[in-house]
């Protein structure tokens, strides 16, 4: 009996998983912690997250998408990390309501190799 591919822990994989995670997320307008994101996607703790957010951040830009890691944030502020930089502090609210706002079910979402590349060139993507 053939079984369904399961993901790995690998910062790409984990990337994967966020996005999956993070778009039903955005669906409620919501935001979710960054301990809550890592419970959820089994991470290993919320210090490890920030290379898979980083891919998925990458994508995002390259995509000309709603920064959707600025959906995760601190318990005590309610805001990304300081090491989140998609969008200036100020710009958080206004792309949060663009993440609520754009419709993630109607794109395909990022291949594990897509989130896997650097983009060399930010122009020309």
């Amino acid at each position: 009996m053939k079984t369904a591919r399961q993901f790995g822990n690998i910062e790409k994989e984990s990337a994967a998983r966020a996005y999956l995670y993070l778009i039903g997320v955005a669906a409620d307008r919501k935001s979710v912690t960054y301990e809550e994101l890592s419970e959820a996607i089994k991470r290993g703790g919320p210090n490890l997250l920030a290379k898979p957010l980083g891919l998925l951040s990458e994508w995002c830009k390259a995509n000309e998408l709603p920064a959707l890691a600025s959906l995760v944030v601190e318990r005590a502020t309610g805001l990304p990390a300081p090491g989140f930089t998609a969008v200036s502090r100020s710009e958080i609210p206004a792309e949060q309501e663009r993440v609520w706002d754009y419709d993630w079910f109607a794109i395909y979402p990022p291949t594990i190799e897509e989130l896997g590349l650097r983009q060399k060139s930010r122009g020309g993507g």
